[in-house]
């Protein structure tokens, strides 16, 4: 087989092989990101909501006993999982006071996979395994 051919080749099944390792890589492991053998729970005021692939993303303010607010992202399922449960978007609206059931990053920043959430008052609204 001619070099140039076989080069040619190679570099395309190089970058077949590439393209398919990408998108199997971007998903991670829960507990290679979190830490599942601590969880505690925050209470906090949504700021932010994000409906994107593989996971929905919320974001909150924590407000501490001191006074001070901490910033929050806390990961949820995947938009899909939620919405077979019946969750639409506008489900969680800006400003709305909810407590949630975490385990921590392991890098130690202020974000956490969602074990379960409840509006204020206790009411359950989301368990990791769908909605309550």
């Amino acid at each position: 087989m001619n070099h140039k051919i076989r080069n040619m080749l190679t570099a395309i099944f190089s970058t077949t092989v590439l393209l398919g390792i990408s998108p199997a890589n971007a998903h991670h492991s829960l507990v290679g990101e979190f830490d599942t053998s601590v969880s505690f729970a925050i209470r906090g005021t949504i700021t932010q909501v994000e409906w994107f692939n593989p996971h929905i993303w919320l974001y909150m303010d924590v407000t501490k006993e001191d006074g001070s607010v901490e910033k929050w992202q806390c990961e949820l399922g995947s938009p899909n999982q939620l919405i077979r449960a019946g969750w639409s978007k506008d489900d969680l609206p800006i400003g709305t006071v909810i407590r949630s059931n975490v385990n921590p990053a392991r890098d130690g920043s202020n974000t956490c996979s969602t074990r379960a959430l409840t509006m204020d008052d206790g009411t359950p609204i989301f368990t990791r395994s769908g909605n309550q």
